[in-house]
């Protein structure tokens, strides 16, 4: 291995559950694709060895391979920009200024860390033992996403740093986790404080901007292809392409696109139902889950062992339209 590929892989080892190096060619930790045993902690079954001149990742579990560059993509996008600009100089190339590449819209930090979000520490920031970091690993969310997820040890005064005297001051405060929302152009619009424990609310949404549409999403989604509208962040940060409701609707969102309507798996529920016909007679797309589905929504099944690729085929294989949809929105509910 060369010696940046050594250097980045021990950088990421912080977001690598019981990472270490079994020898001179091997290293050995938790899958960040599978998320690796939920029963144990202590397993790790995923592995960097060499093949054929080159390092990659296998993992032994959920049987995922990748180039080490598409594994530290993966696990620390802005680590693997650095990682991209430190290989380029090494192949002893011109070191003309480089054609710049696409870069993560979240990376430019200037529209929000001049906020009070940027007091806030990032959950990749965090200890493995914290509290936050905890909950988020715990709840299978990709370690590809957690530095765009903050942690706020006294939400009720964060937030009214964000907007003054928004929240009673009496209220006794309490940490929460803090999911942004930024719009199109990389603007902080507002964020969603979520409970770490059993608080009510367990969601609270606090908009900065209030002709902003309430959509996580914005920052990253791609209009051109097809939009899976989802009805919370969490949900829609497993999913390719989507967006999350927020408990708001599309009315305000000012884009064409082709969006797909997946709302969470609970057919007796006739708020969902009443959501599914509206949006089905607008001449959307809806997704209709099979009854072999039994979780309630996209976080649920990863929980329950299925990958995002197997969601992702599930939602394609059962999105209708039009009359089919109606249809199988009929045999979807429950009486």
């Amino acid at each position: 291995m060369s010696y940046i590929d050594a250097k980045y892989l021990n950088l990421l080892s912080s977001q690598l559950g019981q990472f270490k190096r079994k020898d001179n060619a091997v290293w050995n930790f938790r899958c960040p694709y599978c998320g690796d045993s939920q029963t144990s902690k202590t397993k790790a079954r995923g592995y960097v060895f060499q093949k054929e001149g080159k390092y990659i990742f296998k993992c032994h579990n959920c049987g995922h391979g990748a180039s080490l560059n598409n594994l530290i993509k993966h696990v620390n996008p802005e680590l693997h920009r650095e990682y991209v600009g430190e290989r380029f100089l090494d192949n002893g190339r011109k070191r003309e200024t480089p054609k710049k590449t696409p870069i993560h819209k979240f990376q430019r930090k200037a529209n929000y860390l001049k906020t009070p979000l940027g007091k806030l520490k990032k959950v990749s920031q965090l200890s493995p033992e914290h509290r936050a970091r905890k909950y988020v690993v715990g709840r299978k969310i990709p370690t590809s996403v957690h530095y765009k997820l903050f942690y706020a040890p006294n939400f009720y005064e964060f937030v009214n740093e964000c907007i003054p005297n928004k929240v009673n001051s009496n209220l006794r405060d309490e940490p929460r986790l803090v999911v942004p929302f930024l719009d199109s152009n990389m603007n902080l619009i507002g964020f969603q404080g979520r409970a770490l424990g059993n608080s009510q609310p367990k969601y609270i949404t606090i908009m900065l901007d209030e002709n902003s549409p309430k959509i996580y999403g914005m920052d990253s989604v791609d209009w051109a292809k097809p939009v899976t509208v989802v009805e919370g962040p969490i949900d829609s940060m497993f999913l390719d392409n989507a967006i999350a409701m927020a408990g708001a609707d599309l009315s305000r969102l000012d884009v064409q696109s082709d969006f797909v309507f997946c709302y969470d798996n609970e057919p007796r529920s006739q708020e969902i139902i009443k959501r599914m016909e509206k949006s089905i007679d607008a001449g959307y797309s809806v997704v209709v889950f099979p009854d072999s589905i039994e979780e309630k929504d996209i976080n649920d099944m990863v929980l329950s062992g299925r990958t995002a690729v197997e969601i992702q085929d599930i939602i394609t294989k059962h999105t209708y339209n039009g009359l089919m949809a109606m249809s199988k929105l009929s045999e979807w509910r429950k009486a």
